[in-house]
Order: structure tokens, then C-alpha cells, then sequence
């Protein structure tokens, strides 16, 4: 197999499921090279093996559910865990791994059972979301909202593979940036002032692309961040959308790696593309899946990868949420799911690829939780969440 060309060894290793393909790992030093150390062949591997969409409560859940693109089913909610006694947050999804949070900060991989410990106490952003007072309702919004301000990023060029966590912290027109590599946090000295006052928009986790952070703002403009330079710059598009049911959902398309803006009515789905970082550009209409408008409390776009557009819609008289899939390479709709929901915007969804990535750390700083800790058996139970067995 050393002599085959690239393209053809390609088109083999295509064709493996993710534990074949670990496993030929092991058979050959330049094919475990290919493997881990191609970006090419990761991300176009990572593309056409199946993705996943976990979701969770907003507020800390004691409940995580998992459930493949692949499978529809419309009474399933997907694989799931009971967390009795501590909540989970997840803060980010990126090139196969989680960062998470179940008493302490983790970066995992669910498909490797590969996990570090991280040191948050060093973050006041990170330390007042996952603290406070759990029977202060406005408290628990409060601090949900703050968790959209918290960026994930996986760097995953040849020569390294590490990652950075950063919140982005906003003061009126000004804007500055709390950094993690894992081991220490601290104040960038970068920052951004706008000439100009507007939110970031509320309830919208930011997007990364071409290794940078991007954090949406009320009128279509984005703050984007570059966590291995630290350079950082408004984007000052302006969003001029038409009629619209719901709020803008921020995403990235994976197939044609572009910023993309997404509203819509009852009727048709809306998808905006930002061009040459200055124009949100119509590119798509998609028409929506039908829904009975007499029951109906609310719907909303929940992900969206470029393949795969997913609906939720709430039902009066249920705490039972309808999920839909849109195929946008078959254009058709299917019934993805139901998901357990009492309120509008309570949920978080993380769309799941697994990939063999994970960032090594350094021994002596290593963090070592002993196997019957409860936060361990919670851990490994979400990372169950990511079935390997087919």
C-alpha cells in the first residue's frame, strides 16, 4: 500500500468506518501519518462519515441527548444519559471534540474516550456560568446567556493540533477577549472598539471559521477573533433580511465553508451567505416544512451545517418538541426526532463529527481524576453518547 497513489489510498480509507480506520492506524507508520497529520484527508473523511446533533438543557442538564443524522425516528429523542447529581454544560463543539463541563471543564473526544482536565478558576466569565445560585431563576438565564459568549477553536494544521477557549467579554462599544490554551487563562491585550452601539446577539454561540472565532451582532455585523494571532476586527456587514417568524440563526456551511445567516417564515426558509466579508447575500430558499399552525407555539431553525437544516417546533399542551431534518442534497424533509422542551429557547444544540483528533498534553501538568469519581462516570457516560459499535 506505500506505492499506491494518494488518491487511490484515499478512496480505501474512505470507505472505513471510524473504528477500521483507527485501527489501521496501527498497521503502518506513513498511513497513521496520513491519517493524523493530513488536514486534507480529515476534513474530507470527517465530511462524508456521519455526523450527530447533541442537545441539552440551557441551564445545566441533568439529561444529554445524542442522535445521528442518519436515524429518523419520530418518537426517538436519541441516545441519552441521566446526570442525577451533577449538571452538564457543553460549550462548544469542534473538529470531533467537546468542551464540557460536569463539575470540572473538559476537552474530549467521545469517539477516542480521550479527555483532559482543565483549569477554569483562572476565567471570571467561565467561573459565573458554571457557578451561582441554582434556584435563582433570573440568575440561571442570566448565566446561560453568557455561555453564548464562550468560543471554542481546534486548530488542526499539520504541525500542531491544540486548541483555545475564548470569551469574548463586552463593555458598550468595546470588546475584549479572555484566552485559554488549557493550562492558564488570560486578558489578550487585542481589543476592539465600534463606532457604533450594538448587542451581540443574544442566545447565538459564535461560529469558527478559517481559525477564527466570529460573535454575531444585533444588526449583522461580527466581531471576529483569530486565537492563534490574537488579531481581531468588526466585520461591519449589515443584515437587511426580509419578512421573518423567527430570529436569525448564525452557522457555517461546511460544504462551501461560508458564514451563512438563516430566517424564515411558515412558508420559506431563507439562507444568507456572507460574501466577501462586507454583503449578506441571499443564496438559498428552502420551502418550510409543513406545521399545523393551530398548535403551534413557536418554531425555530436549531442547526445547520450545509447538509443537513433542522427545525424544532412546539406544540401547545406538550412539553414534547418535533424535530425536522432537511436533506439539502436529496431536498427533502424528514421527522428527525422529538425533544423534550417547557420553554421557547431552553435547549442548546451542538452539531457532532468524530474524528480521531485529540490535542496532547504536558505530563507534568497533567490532572489525573481517579476512575470511581463521580465526574468520571458522568463523563464517560455522555462520550457513550457517540456509538461506535456499527
Amino acid at each position: 500500500m506505500n506505492d499506491l497513489p494518494f488518491h487511490l489510498l484515499d478512496n480505501i480509507l474512505f470507505r472505513l468506518e471510524l473504528k477500521s480506520l483507527a485501527m489501521m492506524r496501527c498497521t503502518n507508520r506513513s498511513i497513521n501519518s496520513h491519517i493524523s497529520d493530513d488536514p486534507d484527508f480529515e476534513s474530507e473523511y470527517s465530511f462524508r462519515v456521519g455526523s450527530s446533533l447533541f442537545h441539552l438543557s440551557s441551564f445545566g442538564a441533568h439529561y444529554v441527548f445524542c442522535k445521528p443524522f442518519s436515524s429518523y425516528d419520530s418518537t426517538s429523542t436519541g441516545n441519552e444519559v441521566q446526570l442525577f447529581k451533577e449538571p452538564c454544560y457543553i460549550f462548544g463543539s469542534c473538529s470531533g471534540l467537546l468542551l464540557l463541563y460536569i463539575g470540572d471543564l473538559f476537552v474530549a473526544n467521545p469517539l477516542t474516550k480521550r479527555f483532559r482536565v482543565l483549569d477554569h478558576s483562572g476565567s471570571k466569565l467561565m467561573s459565573k456560568i458554571v457557578g451561582g445560585d441554582r434556584n435563582d431563576r433570573d440568575d440561571i438565564i442570566a448565566r446561560a446567556e453568557r455561555a453564548m459568549c464562550v468560543g471554542f477553536a481546534v486548530n488542526r494544521n499539520r504541525t500542531t493540533k491544540r486548541f483555545k477557549i475564548v470569551c469574548i467579554l463586552e463593555m458598550e462599544t468595546v470588546y475584549a477577549f479572555e484566552i485559554s490554551d488549557g493550562y492558564f487563562w488570560r486578558l489578550s491585550e487585542t481589543t476592539v472598539t465600534t463606532t457604533s452601539k450594538s448587542d451581540l446577539t443574544v442566545w447565538m454561540k459564535p461560529v469558527y471559521l478559517d481559525g477564527t472565532l466570529h460573535w454575531l451582532r444585533n444588526d449583522g455585523s461580527i466581531i471576529a477573533f483569530n486565537p492563534e494571532t490574537e488579531q481581531a476586527r468588526l466585520i461591519s456587514s449589515i443584515f437587511h433580511g426580509g419578512e421573518t417568524d423567527m430570529k436569525p440563526f448564525f452557522a457555517e456551511d461546511k460544504k462551501n465553508n461560508r458564514l451563512t445567516l438563516i430566517t424564515g417564515t411558515k412558508e420559506n426558509i431563507s439562507v444568507y451567505t456572507l460574501i466577501e466579508n462586507s454583503k449578506w447575500t441571499l443564496t438559498k430558499q428552502i420551502k418550510n416544512v409543513s406545521m399545523e399552525e393551530r398548535n403551534l407555539v413557536c418554531w425555530n431553525v436549531v442547526a445547520y451545517d450545509g447538509k443537513y437544516l433542522v427545525v424544532r417546533e412546539m406544540k401547545y399542551n406538550t412539553f414534547k418538541g418535533v424535530v425536522h431534518a432537511y436533506d439539502t442534497e436529496a431536498n427533502t424533509w424528514r421527522v428527525f426526532g422529538s425533544i423534550w422542551c417547557s420553554f421557547k429557547s431552553d435547549r442548546d444544540y451542538y452539531s457532532f463529527t468524530p474524528s480521531l483528533i485529540f490535542v496532547e498534553e504536558d505530563e507534568h501538568k497533567k490532572v489525573i481524576i481517579a476512575s470511581n469519581d463521580l465526574r468520571m462516570s458522568y463523563l464517560n457516560a455522555v462520550m457513550g453518547l457517540i456509538d461506535t459499535t456499527d
